[in-house]
C-alpha cells in the first residue's frame, strides 16, 4: 500500500483543492499512481484546527459516494513560526504515528532560515514528537551539513516528488538527486496541490532509477518508507533505522 505523507487534498482549506469536485479529480489521480492512503496535510496556519476531523471525515464521504478507493487521515504541514504558537493538544490533531512513536511534518522555510527550522525541530523533539522535515530542497541555503544535524536527531527528510519531475525549476531537482544520494534518510512524497499539480510518486521513482539510485533505497523512499512511518513511526532506511519514540514523550506517558 503506497502511503502519501504531504499531500494537499482537502477542498477549500488552503491552497490545495478548491472544491469537492476538484478533490475527487486529484485523489483518483492518487490511486491512479499507485496510492491507497493519503495524509492530508493542510497548512496548519490556514486551517481552523477545531474542523480538521469533521472536514476529513466530509472528505471521507465524498470519496466513497464516488468510488475513489482512498483512505484519508488527519494531518498537517507545520511551518516553523507555527510551532511556539500551538498547544499541545493541537499538535496531537495533526500528529502522525502510534501512540508511543508520534511525529509531525515540519516543512523547511523556501527562504534561508536553518536557525529557525533547527529552533522549530528542537522545540517539537522537546515536546515529544519526532520530525519529518519536509522538501528541504527547495529551500535556499540549507546545508546537507545541516540535514545531516536533524538525521542525527532522529529526523529524516522528505523530498518532494515534483521536484524530482523539475516542476520547481533546475535548482530544486539537482538538489534533490544530491540528497539521495547522499545517505541521508528520506522518504518522498507529492505535496500534491490539484490536478495540475498532481501526484507522481511513480515519476518521481523513475527519476531516481534514472540518476542511478540505488533500487532498494527507492522503493524504501516511495514505497515501504512513507507506510512504516505512518504505521510504526520508524523507518528502516538501508542499513539506518530511525525511531520517533522519545525521552520526552516516554516520559510524559
Amino acid at each position: 500500500m503506497r502511503t502519501e505523507l504531504h499531500f494537499h487534498l482537502l477542498p477549500d482549506v488552503d491552497d490545495g483543492p478548491r472544491d469537492d469536485r476538484e478533490a475527487i479529480e486529484l485523489a483518483s489521480l492518487a490511486v491512479a499512481d499507485g496510492t491507497r492512503r493519503v495524509v492530508a496535510t493542510p497548512h496548519v496556519s490556514q486551517t481552523d484546527l477545531r474542523t480538521l476531523a469533521g472536514r476529513v471525515q466530509a472528505l471521507r464521504r465524498v470519496l466513497a459516494e464516488a468510488g475513489v478507493a482512498l483512505h484519508v487521515a488527519a494531518g498537517g504541514e507545520l511551518s516553523p513560526t507555527d510551532v511556539a504558537g500551538l498547544a499541545q493538544r493541537e499538535l496531537e490533531l495533526v500528529a502522525q504515528g502510534p501512540p508511543d512513536t508520534r511525529w509531525l511534518l515540519l516543512e523547511a522555510p523556501l527562504y534561508h532560515d536553518p536557525l529557525g527550522l533547527r529552533a522549530a525541530a528542537e522545540e517539537l523533539r522537546a515536546r515529544g514528537f519526532g520530525v519529518l522535515i519536509a522538501h528541504p530542497e527547495r529551500s535556499d541555503g540549507l546545508t546537507l551539513e545541516e540535514l545531516g544535524r536533524h538525521a542525527e536527531r532522529s529526523s529524516p527528510v522528505q523530498i518532494n516528488a515534483t521536484s524530482l519531475a523539475g516542476l520547481h525549476g533546475p535548482g530544486a531537482a539537482r538538489l534533490a538527486l544530491t540528497i539521495a544520494g547522499s545517505g541521508l534518510p528520506f522518504v518522498v512524497a507529492s505535496d500534491a496541490h490539484s490536478p495540475e499539480r498532481p501526484p507522481m510518486l511513480s515519476q518521481a521513482a523513475a527519476s531516481l532509477a534514472a540518476a542511478g539510485v540505488d533500487p532498494v533505497l527507492i522503493r524504501a523512499a516511495v514505497d515501504t518508507g512513507p507506510a512504516e512511518l505512518f504505521e510504526r513511526g520508524r523507518l528502516t532506511f538501508g542499513s539506518t533505522q530511525l525511531q520517533f519514540a522519545s525521552p520526552a514523550r516516554r516520559r510524559a506517558a
